[in-house]
């Protein structure tokens, strides 16, 4: 059986989002769950856009696309950084992105369905807010 370009373009992006989770430790640091929490965010804004119509779609793929094409250093949420703290390798990203958007064009519109690859695991606990006695 040979798979689709589809189904090859979500299955890179699902092994981005296990190799991303098997990497990092259960418990970050505050600041390094912060990390994840932006470059999780730009993953879903590339995704939920690669298709949009509307001009705000297409602006925040747009911004999405660019954050993770550049290579500047100079600001602490930059990609690269992100990707330096968390010790993934960007170019390792940028690929499989790429790779996924394009199966994505390559759909028939009336068929696209948006995929939820979760890339974080919340390892919290639940406080539970109980009435004094």
């Amino acid at each position: 059986m040979t798979e689709t370009a589809v189904e090859s373009g979500l299955r890179s992006i699902s092994i981005l989002s296990s190799d991303i989770l098997d990497a990092l430790p259960a418990r970050l640091q505050p600041e390094k769950r912060l990390l994840l929490a932006v470059l999780e965010g730009a993953v879903s804004d590339l995704q939920k856009y690669a298709t949009a119509s509307s001009c705000r779609g297409r602006r925040l793929f747009a911004d999405a696309e660019a954050w993770f094409q550049s290579s500047a250093t100079d600001k602490p949420l930059d990609f690269e950084n992100i990707c330096q703290a968390l010790a993934l390798n960007p170019s390792f990203i940028r690929v499989g992105l790429n790779r996924w958007c394009i199966a994505r064009r390559r759909e028939p519109h009336s068929s696209r369905i948006m995929p939820h690859f979760p890339i974080r695991r919340v390892a919290a606990t639940r406080l539970r807010i109980s009435e004094p006695s």
